[in-house]
């Protein structure tokens, strides 16, 4: 195909996506006044042959009567699937304020400019607060490289204090870990990995990292310190744990639950899991978990709802978090 007829074809097809829509057809002498804009010449008995080569190549070119022309139909993402990335962005808070509008700037790009505009531009979602760390990303990218090569990282670790009456962030710790997986949850990223001094999982605020740098040490083998030995299974790993806190693994949980609690159960835990009714009012379920803050956090949560039955464990950390709450309360 000579190179002007190549270039003619991707700006037409250029074009169409980003001028047209179901409800923004373009007539066949508007694609021939655009594509002579774009510095490119054609005949429109020509246009109507390129147009039909792009369709046997596989585009979804449709023509509309009303008002007449032609439209990109089918897209790699639709409008409704566009929106529900854009407001994950949005509402991420680990991704940046300028990363934000970057990558809401590119998903914008994956529709007609008509269809764009319905697709809001800013930063992100109000009383959200965003990351401020932009080296983010390249520290993603490392540690996905380091879990690939399963070879260790080591990286500085950033708390926030209070300096001048603001929270400021400020390097507290260096660690070397053996990372094995990144997770989302809540908005943010963490890295499950395993610090050299203990026999379990850590969590790390990926946000939290700077200079993350990949070491030549092979990661400690998984089966050291879990249950897993085939890899690690981020799916089971994650119904057992509550809000990211490290805590001891235990093999189940036996909770009381009041009917009224019923949704939060169902959206904590799914509904897979065995109910077994104890009257009109109440059931218990057994299920795996983590003892952690986390999960005491949520039990407390249900208000009274919930109660724990066992494991032991559970209910003496329910008992301390409870005393440390009434003693807050106290009057000084």
């Amino acid at each position: 195909m000579p190179r002007s007829q190549k270039q003619k074809l991707l700006t037409l097809l250029e074009i169409l996506y980003r001028e047209t829509d179901e409800e923004h057809p373009l007539s066949v002498p508007r694609l021939v006044t655009l594509l002579a804009e774009h510095g490119v010449g054609c005949e429109r008995k020509a246009l109507y042959r390129d147009i039909g080569s792009l369709i046997d190549f596989g585009f979804d070119i449709l023509q509309s009567t009303a008002p007449p022309g032609y439209y990109l139909g089918t897209r790699l993402f639709e409008l409704p699937e566009l929106r529900m990335l854009t407001d994950s962005v949005k509402s991420s808070e680990f991704i940046t304020e300028k990363k934000t509008a970057e990558l809401i700037g590119k998903l914008r790009r994956l529709t007609s400019r008509h269809l764009a505009e319905e697709l809001e531009p800013s930063g992100g979602i109000l009383g959200i607060p965003k990351n401020r760390n932009e080296g983010i990303y390249y520290s993603i990218d490392t540690l996905h490289t380091a879990i690939r090569r399963q070879q260790k990282v080591h990286f500085s670790y950033y708390r926030h204090v209070i300096r001048g009456g603001r929270a400021v962030s400020q390097k507290s710790h260096e660690f070397t870990v053996s990372p094995y997986a990144l997770i989302w949850k809540d908005g943010k990223y963490y890295l499950v990995a395993n610090y050299e001094k203990y026999d379990d999982f850590s969590h790390y605020r990926v946000d939290r990292m700077r200079q993350v740098n990949i070491l030549s040490q092979p990661v400690r083998p998984l089966h050291e310190i879990s249950r897993f030995r085939n890899g690690f299974d981020e799916g089971d790993y994650m119904s057992s744990l509550f809000s990211m806190y490290a805590g001891s693994y235990v093999d189940y949980i036996d909770l009381r639950c009041a009917v009224s609690c019923m949704e939060h159960v169902v959206e904590r835990f799914g509904q897979d899991i065995r109910y077994h009714m104890l009257n009109d009012d109440c059931f218990t379920i057994r299920v795996k978990a983590v003892i952690n803050d986390g999960l005491v956090s949520w039990i407390l949560a249900q208000r009274g709802g919930v109660s724990v039955l066992s494991p032991p464990e559970l209910c003496q950390h329910m008992r301390r978090t409870l005393t440390a709450m009434l003693d807050a309360t106290q009057p000084f």
